[in-house]
């Protein structure tokens, strides 16, 4: 038997036959084999794509906002302002230093108490050192909200003249007035403002134009730029502070308003109350109330949103096909 296959093609085959019976014979049969097989398979991914991006430019007062960086800075690292001005004061009764040498003094103390803490753990709450810290005090005392005295002002007991006497003077209690810390207090709050009016016109020189993105990267960026400043510039724009406070002279108003007012030559006019002290001189304000060496300075923040959306899509596609056909041959003798 012969069998042939040939695929993909057809094969024709002869068959012949001998005339009469009994002679050879020849039988057979073709095979053919076709197929095929195509097709494709696909993947694709169909991505559309919507965004846009709103963004409004707000302007906020600088010295709010740096106020509110310094003040958070502090509540962070468990400092009350008020307490801190308050110890400012016991520190003058005992030692009465000027107020630029009392903050040097508290520098190297504040070094080792960061030491014996972690410094790792620290820098998570601030980005000061123990330098910036301390001389971020008067910034403190500057800004700090206040409702009256924190020292007797002035020795206005009124004395019955009946009980003016010798004896009666000899077995009074003393007075509680100190003028000398009366002074340093005024001293303190109006150098305070000084420098802060100082130091926050040095920050709004290093931050510049930058489109800040809230008010929480504000504060971040405002405390990093006042880190920049060298103590030594600071120490020199606080002992600058105190020097002009020493070389004048104080007169306290005492009408009765419940706020701290005092005035000094040649500085200016000091009023302290709920928005911390504010400094006017030459007939405006100069710090205070908004106001930073007198002018009107803003901060630029930013506020972004951005909406997108995604569609994806995949499929695939194939064909397959197959046909065959077979056959055999066979010679035999004749009968």
């Amino acid at each position: 038997m012969i069998s042939v296959r040939l695929g993909g093609a057809i094969s024709i085959l002869a068959i012949v036959s001998a005339c009469g019976s009994g002679g050879p014979s020849l039988s057979g049969s073709a095979s053919e084999g076709s197929g095929s097989n195509s097709g494709f398979s696909s993947l694709w991914e169909k991505v559309r794509s919507l965004g846009f991006e709103t963004g409004k430019t707000y302007e906020m007062p600088a010295l709010g906002i740096m106020a509110d960086a310094f003040m958070t800075d502090f509540a962070a690292r468990e400092i009350d302002p008020g307490l801190l001005s308050r110890y400012m004061l016991e520190r003058q009764r005992d030692e009465i230093p000027q107020f630029d040498l009392m903050i040097e003094n508290l520098v190297e103390p504040t070094r080792a108490e960061i030491r014996l803490q972690n410094p790792a753990a620290i820098s998570r709450i601030t980005p000061l050192d123990a330098d910036h810290m301390v001389y971020a005090a008067p910034i403190g005392i500057a800004m700090q909200a206040r409702k009256g005295w924190q020292v007797q002002a002035i020795d206005d007991r009124r004395v019955d003249p009946a009980f003016d006497t010798p004896f009666f003077r000899a077995h009074r209690p003393p007075s509680t007035y100190d003028p000398e810390l009366h002074i340093r207090y005024m001293e303190m709050l109006a150098a305070s403002a000084i420098y802060a009016n100082t130091v926050f016109g040095l920050i709004d020189e290093t931050i510049g134009n930058v489109r800040l993105s809230n008010p929480e990267a504000a504060r971040r960026e405002i405390l990093e730029a006042f880190q920049k400043i060298p103590v030594a510039t600071l120490h020199a724009a606080l002992q600058d502070a105190v020097g002009t406070m020493v070389e004048g002279r104080f007169s306290t108003d005492l009408t009765g308003s419940g706020n701290i007012h005092f005035t000094h030559a040649p500085a200016g006019d000091f009023v302290a109350d709920a928005r911390g002290i504010t400094w006017t001189k030459a007939g405006g304000t100069w710090f205070g109330d908004g106001r930073i060496s007198g002018q009107n300075i803003n901060l630029r923040l930013a506020s972004t949103s951005t909406v997108s959306q995604r569609q994806a899509q995949t499929g695939n596609q194939g064909t397959n096909a197959n046909a065959g056909v077979e056959g055999s041959g066979k010679i035999g003798a004749g009968q």
